[in-house]
């Protein structure tokens, strides 16, 4: 996505952080966000301009939302589940799984029951020790996406959800990962259409048929509308 797809996507609880909160997020993650900003919006917001302060803190909004209010990241991911027909789907009965981007756990939970093997990895701490206390079995690394610390061809299935967009960085480093043969798999990434027209077989299954749980109304009120993943991208290494 670009930088004003971030800022005009970001849901209506990006009014409840400011550019104070910009100052408790790793400085790797200010830095990544201030590499997708345009050069003129750049300039404004180093030169302390309000709205351009505003409109880089939409931008980084799952950020924010990952590091500073994990929990609240959590709830809406337990009640979200997953299209059981998707994860159906995916290929990880008996097979060795490397899974990137693993949040608190949604799918992971899942993937532990089916794969010989699986190695989850998640880079924000607050997520990553939630996700070793619901599958403490499963090895977790610290990681993100384009620095994968596995052997090369380790994986049957490299598999992550509503993680990664259409950025090409990554896909290099997950393909380093999964041996030939294997599959890449996404799980309603942003901008799926962009897979399904780079070579992706795309599956997608209704989302009504995902019995969302029982939550607080709040949720929606921060997150916008509830859309349970169900949109799953398949590639052959």
């Amino acid at each position: 996505m670009t930088y004003s797809d971030l800022v005009e996507s970001a849901p209506p609880g990006a009014r409840e952080f400011g550019r104070a909160d910009l100052e408790r997020l790793p400085p790797e993650v200010i830095r990544a966000g201030v590499t997708r900003m345009p050069r003129d919006e750049r300039r404004l917001y180093e030169q302390g301009d309000p709205d351009a302060g505003t409109r880089f803190v939409r931008s980084l909004f799952w950020e924010l939302v990952y590091h500073l209010r994990p929990q609240l990241w959590d709830q809406l991911s337990q009640v979200e589940p997953i299209h059981p027909a998707l994860l159906a789907a995916l290929p990880a009965d008996g097979v060795r799984v490397l899974e990137v981007g693993a949040g608190s756990g949604r799918l992971t939970a899942n993937l532990a029951g089916r794969a010989r093997m699986l190695i989850a990895t998640e880079p924000v701490e607050p997520l990553r020790e939630m996700l070793e206390e619901r599958v403490p079995a499963v090895a977790v690394l610290e990681a993100t996406a384009d620095d994968v610390p596995v052997p090369n061809g380790w994986a049957d299935l490299t598999v992550s959800c509503a993680a990664l967009g259409p950025e090409g960085a990554p896909f290099t480093e997950l393909e380093r990962c999964t041996r030939a043969g294997g599959t890449l798999a996404l799980i309603s990434p942003r901008q799926p259409g962009w897979f399904a027209s780079h070579g992706w077989r795309l599956l997608s299954f209704d989302a009504a048929e995902v019995e969302v749980l029982p939550h607080d109304p709040g949720l929606e009120a921060f997150f916008g509308p509830l859309d349970p993943p169900h949109e799953l991208l398949l590639r052959t290494v």
